[in-house]
C-alpha cells in the first residue's frame, strides 16, 4: 500500500491505525513527489509543496513508534523554497535501529550537509545518498553492518573516502558516480565483490590491490580528457594489480581513451 493511503486509513480507522504503527518501512518515492507536485501546480505554488513534503515524512516518522528497517525520500528538483528537514528526520531515525536509508536530493546543484545523527545510524546495512555532503566526525567509527553503498552526487570531505571504505568491513558492493573530494580510488574492502565508478576528469589513480574479492567491475570517465598538463590521467598501473577473480570488466571508450593518451 502506497505511504499515503496507509496514513489516510489509520486516520480514519482504529485497526488500520494499528497496522500502520507496525509498518517497518517508510517510502516516499517519486510517484509519492509526482502526487505532491501535481497538487502544487493546480494550486500554482511552490511553498504548498514544500510544505506538504516536510509535513507529510515528518508526521509519518514523528507518529510511528515502531521499528523502521527502510526509509526512502526522494526530494525532487521541483523542491526550491528552503530546505526539507533532513535533520529532524535522521535525528529520529538515529533511534530506530535503521537498516536501509536512501536520502536522494534531486537538484544537482545543491547539497545538504549531513547532520551528526547521520553518522549514530550504526544498523545500516543499506545506504544510498545523493547529493550531500559526506563528512565524518573524528570519533565516528564506521558503518559495521554495511553492505551495500550507492553514492551519487556526493562531496567527500576531507579526503575520507579511503578512510571511510576502511571501516565497513562488510562492504560487498560499491557505486560511486559524479562524486567531488576524490582524486585517489583507492579501493578497499576484503569482501568487496561489486565495484562501479563513474570519475570525473580530476581523478589520478584508482587501485584495487586492496580489493582482492572484486568479481564484477566497472569504471568510466564522465567526459574525456583534453590536455593532461591540466588535467592529469596518472598512475593508472595499479589499477590492473588484482584482477585475477575479475568475471565481468568494463570500461567506457573515454576511460581508454584516457589512459591510451595517458
Amino acid at each position: 500500500m502506497p505511504i499515503r493511503d496507509a496514513i489516510r486509513t489509520s486516520v480514519l480507522s482504529k485497526k488500520w491505525r494499528l497496522n500502520y504503527l507496525t509498518i517497518p518501512q517508510l517510502v516516499f518515492d517519486d510517484q509519492f513527489c509526482k502526487e505532491l507536485v501535481d497538487s502544487a501546480n493546480k494550486k500554482k505554488t511552490q511553498k504548498f509543496f514544500n510544505y506538504q513534503l516536510n509535513e507529510t515524512v515528518t508526521n509519518s516518522l514523528m507518529l510511528h513508534p515502531g521499528r523502521i528497517e527502510r526509509f526512502k525520500v526522494c526530494i525532487p528538483k521541483f523542491s526550491t523554497v528552503g530546505y526539507p528537514n533532513v535533520n529532524k528526520w535522521m535525528l529520529y531515525l538515529s533511534t530506530k535501529n535503521i537498516k536501509k536509508l536512501t536520502l536522494e536530493y534531486k537538484k544537482n546543484f545543491v547539497r545538504h550537509k549531513l547532520p551528526p545523527y547521520f553518522f549514530s545510524c550504526l544498523d545500516l546495512t543499506y545506504l544510498k545518498l545523493r547529493n550531500f555532503d559526506f563528512s565524518p566526525p573524528p570519533e565516528f567509527k564506521g558503518f559495521l553492518y554495511l553492505e551495500k553503498l550507492v553514492f551519487f552526487g556526493v562531496h567527500l570531505a576531507n579526503n575520507c573516502f579511503e578512510s571511510f571504505l576502511s571501516s565497513c568491513p562488510l562492504l560487498q558492493k560499491l557505486h560511486v558516480s559524479a562524486c567531488s573530494g576524490v582524486r585517489h580510488f583507492n579501493i578497499i574492502g576484503s569482501k568487496l565483490k561489486v565495484l562501479s565508478i563513474k570519475a570525473d576528469d580530476k581523478f589520478e589513480s584508482i587501485s584495487l590491490e586492496n580489493a582482492p574479492n572484486l568479481t564484477k567491475v566497472t569504471v568510466a570517465l564522465e567526459r574525456a580528457v583534453i590536455g593532461l598538463e591540466d588535467n592529469p590521467i596518472a598512475n593508472l598501473g595499479k589499477f590492473g594489480d588484482c584482477l585475477a577473480k575479475v568475471k565481468l570488466l568494463r570500461l567506457n571508450g573515454k576511460f581508454l581513451q584516457a589512459s591510451t593518451v595517458a
